[in-house]
């Protein structure tokens, strides 16, 4: 059947006009459902960085090792016996990983390949991207934590937002994408 074959088609006059709609209250978008990184997944981030900046720090070292690592006496039965990283190995390094963490989580990944690979990112408390200084100030406090024995990356195992002693010095959230 066709629209032709039913004839003409008759709208009653009592039939009203239609109403114009009336602007609807604003509707709120729902809030983002925030998931704050626990311990572990920022425990294995951590390792994976820490193997990355050992294998450009072992092709470092690889062109002069003595100027890097001290070797121990092949006769030595104490700890001398360990190898020891040199004073220069250690003014070469701290900077290049600071450098390293602070560069990352004020890019456009809001972290470190680590914590790329453990779908995580780091903001401040309002949800923003870190500033090159609130970076290098969550830098320093990693040192505060490390030597408060570890306790001061324990406590983001405990903490409400999951903060660690460093993200609690510089106001900092780490983050799991959804």
């Amino acid at each position: 059947m066709s629209v032709a074959q039913l004839g003409p088609v008759r709208v009653p006059e009592s039939a009203s006009p239609p109403q114009e709609i009336t602007n609807q209250p604003a509707i709120s978008p729902p809030k983002a459902l925030v998931l704050y990184a626990g311990f572990w997944l920022r425990a294995v981030a951590y390792i994976i960085d820490t193997v990355l900046i050992s294998i450009v720090f072992a092709f470092l070292a690889s062109f002069n090792p003595t100027a890097f690592i001290k070797f121990p006496d092949p006769n030595a039965q104490s700890y001398a016996a360990i190898p020891q990283v040199t004073f220069l190995a250690l003014v070469i390094s701290f900077p290049i990983v600071w450098i390293y963490y602070a560069v990352f989580e004020t890019s456009s990944w809001q972290g470190t390949p680590g914590k790329r690979v453990m779908h995580l990112y780091v903001t401040d408390m309002n949800g923003q991207p870190l500033t090159f200084a609130r970076a290098s100030i969550r830098y320093f406090g990693k040192m505060l934590s490390g030597f408060t024995f570890l306790i001061g990356y324990f406590i983001a195992g405990f903490t409400e937002k999951k903060q660690a002693l460093h993200d609690l010095i510089a106001g900092c959230l780490v983050l799991r994408r959804p």
